[in-house]
């Protein structure tokens, strides 16, 4: 069977020859007969499986369709037009400026105005992470519902959109499992990576899942009898209760995947899709990420909470190449069935030049040019070296063949590598856009959704899984902030500068744990470079929503917190399914925000961990 054809049609088939893996609810039928319906209607593109009007698990008319791309085409010569003008007119500081304010604009929403709101947001549910297979996820029905969200955010791996639908270590031939490895796949857990049709299924059978069609019938009552499911998230006439969110690798269809995805916007449609993001949402347009920001409680302003979506996997640079360059030469040179070889490969002689697919820009600036002596009294000293800087990262900067430091020109700004001069996770445009937005944001608390863990594990540890090879150690998991430490720094400042009380939420670990930087020298300063903070900066991860990723791990050695930064002790992260509540006590002389983290088999506070809003002020 062609994997690539393997969809809708087939789905049905498996279950009955026993191979998926799990349990799958009937109603996942229904999704395939729908599927194959929309196809016929010509709804879908029966190459891609993608609905051929962005928002492709919705009802969209063909006049509707036709009235979007009208007007579409009308704003594109309307900016082309502006742009024109622009350029002609005024300067390139101007342009620049003007190029922010228009991202910032594309990136705001107001989320429920109090005109269609009778109560204030006050309890936030969030997490990360539901399960590989076709396991039930009691979760939803006997932790999330009884402790009464308002809103919920997803924060990443909603399904796992590369993962086989069958149990590898029964059917290892099986086209899930039996792959050439490369770059990309890797046999047998990830030969579906960027697999559309895959994607699609996996998806599906998420928003079939019984336990979690509970969980929307909660929040969004009656979306059925409209003819919406997933339902509409950010809309108060089907959602009272909002659901909105980012993903993370798995739901980006690849493990650790960064921008190198073919089709990611394609697969970036398929997760919106499943959150219900509106069809004339800018975060559907092709060539950006689904950063965003939301604002609850408007019109309130001592009450309002933004929430900041990041997107950290749409423009993300490959890994470091000091990051993993040992461990690789390691594999090529003593391991030849290694699972990871192919990638090492890539990694180490890959990519557009042959030498290596790896970002080298960490290597060549942070901690090269910045390095020597003789460079640091050079006024471009700042903006390459100093993440605390407001200049750091704003122009493309790369070291020439002479080894200075020079900023790019000509070809050289047509080399993606040039575009932010250390290796970025966010991008430079939702960089901008995020400074912009946390300087104007007014809203006394402030939520940063990031996927990707940005206080992660500092203590070094193993680089492969037990009975996976090399006993190489490595200094960060191969995902998180910690492997990209400029980008991670001068995102820190960022966050810890900005107004208001900012908490960032996070998940991927599949644990849950509560980390703080707090003022003044601690353990772990010396793993961020100096950077102070002028009050706490909490982080709350929220990972393992069933027992299949919500394991009961042992305090081992590469989850003890030795550092500090955990809030309640070394070894106080949670076992087992769970999720996040943010708790704000509205009423109180000076607001508490609780960060929760809940027991996700009857939704009982576990870890608790509280702050004020008064407490964030600026000195």
């Amino acid at each position: 069977m062609d994997r690539r054809r393997h969809g809708a049609e087939d789905e049905v088939e498996l279950l009955k020859k026993g191979e998926i893996n799990g349990s799958v609810s009937s109603v996942e039928s229904d999704w395939g007969r729908q599927t194959l319906d929309r196809r016929k209607q010509g709804l879908i593109d029966p190459e891609s499986n993608i609905e051929l009007q962005p928002g492709g698990l919705g009802h969209v008319s063909p006049a509707e369709r036709e009235g979007t791309r009208l007007r579409n085409s009308r704003r594109k010569v309307g900016w082309r037009l502006i742009c024109l003008m622009v350029l002609g007119i005024i300067s390139l500081t101007s342009t620049i400026l003007s190029v922010v304010s228009i991202i910032t604009l594309e990136r705001d929403r107001v989320l429920y105005p109090p005109a269609v709101r009778e109560r204030m947001v006050s309890k936030i549910a969030f997490g990360s992470c539901t399960a590989y297979d076709y396991s039930s996820q009691p979760v939803w029905v006997h932790g999330v519902i009884p402790s009464n969200p308002d809103a919920w955010i997803w924060l990443g791996d909603m399904a796992y959109m590369d993962s086989p639908r069958v149990n590898c270590a029964a059917l290892p031939s099986h086209p899930h499992c039996n792959c050439t490895s490369d770059w990309l796949h890797q046999a047998p857990y990830s030969c579906m990576a960027g697999d559309v049709d895959h994607a699609l299924s996996r998806i599906q059978a998420q928003l079939s899942n019984p336990d979690y069609a509970q969980f929307l019938s909660f929040m969004c009552p009656g979306h059925r009898a409209k003819g919406l499911h997933p339902p509409t998230g950010t809309d108060p006439s089907v959602c009272p209760r909002p659901i909105f969110g980012t993903y993370d690798d798995h739901d980006f269809s690849w493990n650790n995947g960064n921008k190198r995805l073919p089709r990611k916007d394609d697969i970036k449609q398929i997760f919106l899709d499943a959150v219900g993001e509106p069809n004339t949402s800018p975060r559907r347009n092709r060539g950006r990420g689904i950063e965003w920001k939301y604002t609850l409680n408007a019109g309130h302003p001592e009450k309002e909470i933004d929430v900041f979506l990041l997107d950290e996997r749409y423009n993300r640079d490959t890994l470091p190449c000091h990051i993993r360059r040992e461990y690789c030469k390691e594999v090529l040179d003593s391991y030849p069935h290694h699972l990871r070889r192919a990638w090492c490969n890539d990694f180490i002689h890959g990519g557009e030049l042959g030498t290596g697919s790896c970002c080298n820009k960490d290597d060549d600036i942070y901690y090269g040019w910045c390095l020597q002596d003789i460079n640091k009294g050079k006024s471009i000293y700042e903006e390459a070296c100093d993440p605390r800087s407001p200049r750091f990262g704003t122009r493309s900067l790369i070291v020439d063949s002479r080894g200075n430091l020079v900023e790019a020109s000509g070809t050289d700004l047509l080399d993606g590598r040039a575009e932010s001069p250390f290796c970025d996770v966010l991008g430079r445009e939702q960089r901008l856009w995020l400074e912009e937005s946390l300087a104007r944001s007014q809203a006394p608390l402030k939520l940063v959704a990031s996927s990707s863990v940005l206080l992660g594990d500092l203590q070094p540890q193993m680089c492969d899984w037990e009975n996976e090879g090399t006993s190489s150690t490595c200094k960060c998991s191969g995902d998180d902030w910690e492997c990209y430490k400029p980008a991670q720094l001068q995102l820190l400042h960022l966050l810890s500068t900005a107004p208001g009380c900012v908490v960032i939420l996070t998940g991927d670990y599949h644990y849950s744990d509560i980390r703080v930087l707090k003022p003044k020298q601690q353990a772990y300063s010396q793993f961020y470079d100096g950077l102070e903070f002028q009050y706490p900066l909490f982080q709350v991860m929220a990972s393992g929503l069933t027992t299949i990723t919500g394991q009961n791990f042992t305090c081992d050695d590469s989850r003890r917190d030795t550092t500090g930064l955990r809030e309640h002790g070394d070894c106080s992260f949670i076992r087992g399914p769970s999720f996040g509540m943010i708790e704000v006590e509205w009423d109180a002389r000076d607001p508490v925000v609780r960060l929760q983290l809940r027991d996700g088999k009857r939704g009982f506070v576990q870890l608790e961990s509280n702050l004020t809003l008064g407490s964030c002020h600026r000195t």
